[in-house]
């Protein structure tokens, strides 16, 4: 049976310092001594409210303690969290993490029924929220809810008793990612891997004590955790403002709150080119940006780059397999190489392997592999699926890419997401970004589909212009651009793109429409945008 608890009143500013030591080999004993240190300062900015590290700490060690006083829980527990962005969280996360706890972020407004598939097959116990989702929450689980007040100072009698020694490689968080197929699969991560992840961006990003994030990336995700850890793990701050559907916001939000930097994926970024006046308006706090999550296309990253600048923009590249992060472009490198995800992150080795497993030459393509501190334990629950991509220490990403002979690495598809077309292997990923070149006032999305026994592909164009005319381009560009048999089935003109919670383009989402619409459409006798291809 499954416990709601759901956290509420989480006090500004830290009636005292705290004075607990943390283990600082674990993350949420890293956070703890953080925060002794920079206790008055802001932790994260959600709206007109400003939460001290101090106050984020001592909510957080009631939070360890009331977990260590349920019945059942125990070191390596998993405890999961369904919140936004906001205090509640990170009091959740680190007074979770503190307990000994292994934490299952899941998205604020997921489903019933996959909440429910989710927690069995993680084993959770208890759910972490706040005060605004307990109720649907316990209306989803059909359990009873229970409000934990973690205001004010901790009495003596609720401080946590911190595990110490050997928690390096146990547990920490058990991140969900659905992939393609819209199949939950459990990635487990250890307190060495979260820490190995976050001092290795540390590294190479212009991170400072002070900075102030937008957060817009939800921290359930692993880009978002990672950008979560990197800046409350050395003392910056974060700001919870702007919206996605609304990029305009964003920029608001970076003019308002005086940001240093911002986190986004190639859709976050294709809507602000779009829709909002980033690059009219002077940034003056604004140091730098980076993007990860997806594939951007060099032009929209050269765009991005020229509207900012002189702040700074880092193409970065990762798994949630690898924590999130394995790679990154440096700023002054985009111009010479747009289309790089750069070189291995400190601490993480990268070689490009033949399906012998031999090492590739110069400008020759095989699979991506990696191997570091940051690499996963494994799948949860799931040793087949572990041992078909971690082998002998090195994690097999399944993309395809090549290395120039300055060391500069390329991904150039991903082998997983091959499908085959009249007997050839097609990359869905290649074929978008080809097209994105030649349409750059479009942001296209390609996805396999099942039509009549056989694999076909579906391409969605996302387009402030609309008609004939734009849906002429898009099949002229198909049909100069690409080989017949890369050319799509269907085609469909949107306002936006359908985005995971992760922000990512929803491809599953888009093969079930295109099999849908297909098939509606036959059934009417009515004519799809098909392409040559498909007539």
């Amino acid at each position: 049976m499954v416990k709601v608890v759901a956290l509420t009143g989480v006090d500004p500013c830290a009636a005292r310092t705290p004075s607990l030591q943390g283990d600082g080999d674990t993350v949420g004993g890293r956070f703890v001594n953080v925060a002794r240190r920079y206790a008055e300062r802001p932790a994260i900015v959600a709206g007109d409210r400003s939460y001290q590290y101090g106050a984020i700490s001592v909510a957080a060690q009631q939070v360890a303690a009331y977990l260590q006083r349920q019945p059942g829980f125990g070191v390596g527990a998993r405890v999961a969290l369904v919140a936004p962005n906001g205090p509640e969280y990170l009091a959740a996360f680190y007074g979770a993490s503190l307990a000994g706890g292994v934490v299952v972020p899941l998205p604020e407004r997921i489903d019933a029924p996959l909440l429910r598939q989710v927690l069995a097959d993680a084993g959770a116990a208890w759910t972490l929220t706040d005060g605004r989702g307990a109720d649907r929450l316990g209306a989803a689980l059909a359990a009873a809810t229970e409000e934990l007040n973690v205001g004010g100072p901790a009495p003596a009698d609720v401080a946590p008793a911190v595990p110490t020694g050997g928690l390096t490689n146990r547990p920490a968080l058990l991140l969900y990612t659905s992939g393609s197929t819209g199949r939950p699969k459990g990635v487990l991560l250890s307190h060495g891997n979260l820490l190995s992840n976050a001092e290795s961006i540390l590294g190479y990003l212009p991170i400072r004590p002070g900075d102030r994030a937008l957060a817009l990336l939800p921290f359930c995700h692993a880009y978002g955790n990672s950008v979560l850890q990197t800046h409350a793990l050395c003392g910056a701050t974060l700001v919870v403002a702007g919206s996605a559907t609304f990029p305009n916001t964003i920029v608001d939000a970076l003019d308002q709150y005086e940001v240093n930097s911002m986190a986004g994926v190639p859709e976050l970024y294709a809507g602000l080119l779009r829709c909002s006046d980033l690059g009219v308006r002077k940034l003056r706090h604004l140091r730098y940006m980076t993007v990860a999550g997806a594939a951007m296309p060099p032009s929209a990253a050269l765009e991005v780059a020229a509207r900012i600048a002189p702040a700074e923009f880092f193409v970065m590249y990762g798994q949630t397999e690898a924590t999130a992060r394995l790679a990154y472009l440096p700023a002054s490198e985009l111009r010479r190489r747009p289309a790089s995800i750069g070189r291995a992150i400190p601490g993480v080795e990268l070689q490009i392997r033949d399906e012998a497993g031999v090492i590739v030459g110069v400008g020759e393509t095989g699979e991506l592999c990696a191997r570091g501190g940051n690499i996963m334990l494994g799948y949860w629950r799931d040793e087949a699926a572990t041992d078909a991509v971690l082998k002998e220490g090195w994690l097999h990403t399944g993309d395809l890419a090549r290395v120039d002979e300055d060391g500069f690495i390329y991904v150039v598809g991903r082998s997983r997401d091959q499908v085959k077309i009249r007997g050839l292997k097609v990359s869905p990923q290649a074929i978008a970004e080809a097209l994105s070149r030649r349409l750059r006032d479009c942001q296209i999305a390609v996805a396999p589909f099942q039509w009549r026994g056989s694999a076909r592909l579906a391409l969605f164009a996302a387009s402030s212009r609309r008609g004939p005319q734009l849906l002429h381009e898009i099949q002229r560009a198909c049909a100069e651009s690409l080989q017949r048999h890369e050319r799509p089935a269907y085609i469909e003109m949107m306002e936006r793109l359908p985005l995971t919670a992760s922000l990512k383009i929803d491809r599953y989402a888009l093969a079930c429409r295109a099999e849908q619409r297909l098939s509606e459409l036959e059934a009417q006798g009515e004519p799809a945008a098909f392409t040559e291809e498909a007539a």
